[in-house]
C-alpha cells in the first residue's frame, strides 16, 4: 500500500490502527462524560433485552451475507481498498482479530452512536462515519456499503435506546468479515484443505 509516496508495512499499519482506536475510545469517553454526564453515559450502556440482541444478530447477519455476496459476485476492483484489510487482518491470530474487532466496535459505536448521533441524527452521523473511512471515498460500492451499514447501526441504537445492540452488531460484522477474509486468503494460498 502506498501512503503519501511511502510504503506502509503491516506493523506500522497495525500500530496506527491501535493508536487511532485508542484515540477514538478516549474521545468517545471524554465527550460522552462531557455532554451526557455520568448518569447519561451510564444510560447509554443499559443492558439490552433479548429483542435487542436478536435485532443486532439479524442486522449483522444481513450485512455479512451482503458483503460476502458482493465479494463473490461483483468485480474485485469495485471493492479494492488498497489491501488495507488484508494487511491488518491477514496474519492476525484469531485472538488478536477478536481483540481488534472488539476495540473498533466499542470505540466507534460509543463515539458515533453514543455521542455524535445524539446531536446530528442518524443520517448525518452516517455521513460523517462514512467520510471518516477515507479509503472508501473513491470506491462507490464501498462508500455506499459503509453508509448503509452505519444507518442500520444507528437505527439499532435509536430503536433499542442502548449502545449494546449496535456494538454487538459492529463487532460481529467486523469479526465475521475478518475471519472470512482470513479464510479466503488462506484458501487462495492453498493452505485450506
Amino acid at each position: 500500500m502506498k501512503d503519501s509516496g511511502q510504503e506502509m508495512d503491516e506493523a506500522n499499519l497495525r500500530l496506527n490502527l491501535w493508536l487511532t482506536q485508542g484515540l477514538v475510545l478516549a474521545i468517545a469517553a471524554g465527550s460522552s462524560f462531557f455532554f451526557h454526564g455520568v448518569n447519561g453515559t451510564r444510560e447509554l450502556f443499559v443492558p439490552p433485552g433479548w429483542h435487542g440482541i436478536g435485532m443486532a444478530a439479524g442486522v449483522a447477519l444481513l450485512i455479512v451475507l451482503a458483503s460476502i455476496a458482493m465479494d463473490r459476485y461483483l468485480p474485485s476492483s469495485w471493492q479494492d481498498d488498497g489491501s488495507v484489510n488484508e494487511m491488518v487482518f491477514g496474519n492476525l491470530s484469531p485472538w488478536m482479530t477478536t481483540l481488534v474487532c472488539i476495540s473498533v466496535g466499542v470505540g466507534e459505536e460509543w463515539l458515533f452512536r453514543g455521542v455524535v448521533q445524539s446531536f446530528v441524527g442518524n443520517v448525518w452521523t452516517s455521513v460523517i462515519f462514512t467520510v471518516i473511512h477515507v479509503r472508501y471515498l473513491k470506491k462507490p460500492l464501498l462508500f455506499i456499503s459503509v453508509f448503509l451499514t452505519s444507518l442500520l447501526l444507528g437505527w439499532l441504537f435509536q430503536r433499542e435506546g442502548t449502545l449494546w445492540p449496535s456494538i454487538f452488531a459492529h463487532i460481529a460484522i467486523d469479526l465475521l468479515l475478518a475471519f472470512y477474509l482470513q479464510y479466503t486468503l488462506k484458501k487462495g494460498k492453498g493452505e485450506e484443505q
